[in-house]
């Protein structure tokens, strides 16, 4: 496993410093300071939403409520982990490797790691040093605190994410999408490719956020919620990011 590191030993400053490489991945990672944040959808949003989509998808109503969350300090990766990531933890920890690794569409070491499921992530973000983000973690990271849709803002531009507006049917390189970055930095948090989270989705499902290259605009909001049918193997359109809390001294 790799070396259990601690962000007070990377700190040159007080306060926390924007962005840091982790030092075993590699990755950077970008600040989500402590504060409040509006998590979930109210059910008037929900209703705006049904009427984008011209019908009623009962998937969004486990949206609601919308609520005040408070959360403290952590740092997550700025993008999803990608394949020449991915590659070195199999070479360093002899982990399997993934369905379509090596496939030419869909294994370009820039592009997102997919076909893996959440024991191959965790073990991944085991040997980084750091954790798979909770849903709270992750859509506060996505969102901000103003209660946007998506990523970049409260109006969908498909320009700005890899969705099926877009249409290229299948994953990109990460952090193409400049214009669709979150308020904190992070890039691909509005399609590309799902990315998995701890928590528990419906009848305890495992949920996934950000929806992905198939995903229409309502389903790639930051918001919406979603489990893969093989959470083993995962999907060629299932990823994720890793995060690190920021210890708390009182």
């Amino acid at each position: 496993m790799g070396d259990r590191w601690n962000i007070n030993d990377l700190r040159s400053s007080n306060p926390l410093p924007g962005t840091l490489v982790a030092p075993t991945d590699g990755a950077e990672m970008v600040l989500v300071p402590a504060s409040e944040f509006i998590m979930g959808m109210d059910q008037e949003d929900i209703n705006q939403i049904f009427m984008l989509d011209d019908r009623e998808n009962p998937v969004y109503a486990t949206e609601t409520p919308a609520r005040k969350i408070y959360l403290n300090s952590y740092y997550i990766d700025r993008y999803p982990v990608n394949n020449y990531q991915y590659r070195k933890f199999i070479e360093s920890t002899g982990h399997r490797e993934p369905m379509l690794l090596d496939h030419p569409d869909w294994g370009q070491p820039m592009q997102p790691v997919s076909f893996v499921g959440w024991d191959d992530a965790r073990a991944y973000a085991n040997w980084a040093g750091k954790a798979l983000p909770t849903e709270e973690h992750w859509e506060k990271a996505g969102r901000g605190t103003d209660g946007r849709w998506w990523s970049w803002g409260p109006e969908f531009l498909p320009d700005r994410c890899n969705s099926r507006e877009f249409g290229l049917q299948q994953s990109t390189e990460i952090g193409l999408f400049d214009m669709g970055i979150s308020p904190y930095g992070c890039y691909d948090m509005c399609g590309n490719v799902w990315e998995m989270c701890e928590g528990e989705w419906l009848e305890g499902t495992l949920p996934m956020r950000g929806g992905c290259f198939l995903g229409s605009a309502t389903f790639v909001r930051v918001t919406c919620r979603w489990t893969p049918e093989d959470t083993i193997n995962g999907a060629h359109w299932l990823g994720f990011r890793c995060m690190k809390e920021v210890p708390v001294f009182n």
